[in-house]
């Protein structure tokens, strides 16, 4: 199905923008989510990402090369907005950083202070983005400082599936803090922990 809309993608859009629009949209939406959804472990950011990837093709439908793949040219639309989004959340920390470094070397309290608010924010932020259940257990851990044993009689789950979604959220924090600058890896998790 999918090469035969390729090859008649272009002659459709030529005699009905809207139908083609639909059935590239009903085609490649599930294979463009699914890519998103890996890339930033957010289901509603994802399918923000894709509804704009669909914004700019309706936009630029008919200029597209008529020789070149539909779904190439949405898989990089995608990754483009995939990377300005990681970009614009680099910005943010870089500022973050660069106001802390500008402040009075002697004030370390403060510098610390402000490291840590723009890092509980960066956290915060990929805490909302978890799986419901991966959140839930990350938050009893964190905010009400229970036991794994505790979590999983609360929860009627087996100690390995609660330990599990600790390490499985954990290291989604790690990376997230890791794609802003590395060195505030090992901060970023003390901080995790112990908010």
């Amino acid at each position: 199905m999918y090469e035969e809309l390729e090859s008649n993608f272009f002659l459709l859009v030529k005699m009905n923008k809207n139908k083609a629009f639909n059935l590239v949209f009903d085609a490649y939406w599930s294979a463009l989510y699914k890519k998103a959804y890996k890339k930033v472990n957010c289901s509603e950011l994802a399918q923000d990402l894709v509804q704009d990837v669909f914004v700019s093709l309706w936009d630029k439908i008919e200029l597209l090369d008529a020789e070149g793949s539909v779904l190439a040219y949405l898989f990089a639309i995608l990754r483009n907005k995939i990377l300005k989004l990681y970009e614009k959340d680099e910005v943010r920390l870089r500022y973050a950083l660069s106001v802390t470094s500008r402040a009075v070397p002697a004030d370390v309290h403060a510098q610390n202070s402000i490291l840590e608010k723009e890092l509980k924010n960066i956290i915060d932020a990929e805490v909302e983005r978890m799986p419901l259940r991966m959140k839930e257990i990350y938050l009893l851990k964190r905010e009400d400082d229970l036991s794994i044993r505790q979590i999983a009689e609360d929860l009627s789950l087996s100690e390995q599936t609660v330990k599990n979604q600790l390490q499985m959220a954990y290291q989604r924090l790690r990376l997230r803090v890791k794609a802003y600058d590395s060195s505030l890896a090992m901060l970023a998790l003390f901080i995790a922990k112990h908010l």
